[in-house]
């Protein structure tokens, strides 16, 4: 069962910077320098500028919209215990590929950051390009989804 986003009042564009700089500051000082990342990159409402409050009931039990960090690591790439598994950030059929983390209020101590990983192998698989694509994330470099490099 797919679940629908409420509505959600955007914050005004120099609050969103503000926050997106922050979640990026965050994500660089707990991950790195670390060679085992090839790329990290931002998608979602934080790029496309639509990051806000939704309505009362919230969405994935937050009242704010989330930071969306796609790390695309090589095979040796180990995930930080911190991370809190995601069950429900699912966008492949292969539940293996499916390595999504959230962690709440990790922003300002409001605003939760999610991250996906992708292992190389998986990236450069066209088949799971396709499905990534499909599912919003930016796959190849003629990706028609808005992103920002991080990494």
């Amino acid at each position: 069962m797919k679940t629908t986003r409420p509505k959600k009042i955007k914050f005004p564009l120099e609050k969103q910077r503000n926050l997106r700089k922050k979640a990026i500051k965050i994500i660089k000082d707990k991950f790195l320098p670390n060679e085992n990342i090839l790329k990290i990159i931002l998608i979602g409402s934080s790029v496309k500028e639509t990051f806000g409050k939704y309505a009362s009931q919230g969405f994935r039990g937050s009242l704010y919209s989330d930071f969306d960090f796609i790390f695309f690591i090589n095979e040796n790439y180990k995930i930080p215990k911190w991370l809190r598994k995601e069950p429900t950030g699912k966008p492949f059929p292969n539940n293996q590929l499916n390595l999504s983390y959230r962690n709440k209020k990790l922003v300002n101590g409001k605003y939760d950051i999610e991250v996906f990983f992708i292992r190389e192998k998986n990236a450069k698989n066209k088949k799971i390009q396709k499905l990534g694509e499909v599912a919003g994330i930016p796959m190849t470099k003629k990706s028609k989804h808005k992103y920002m490099i991080i990494k």
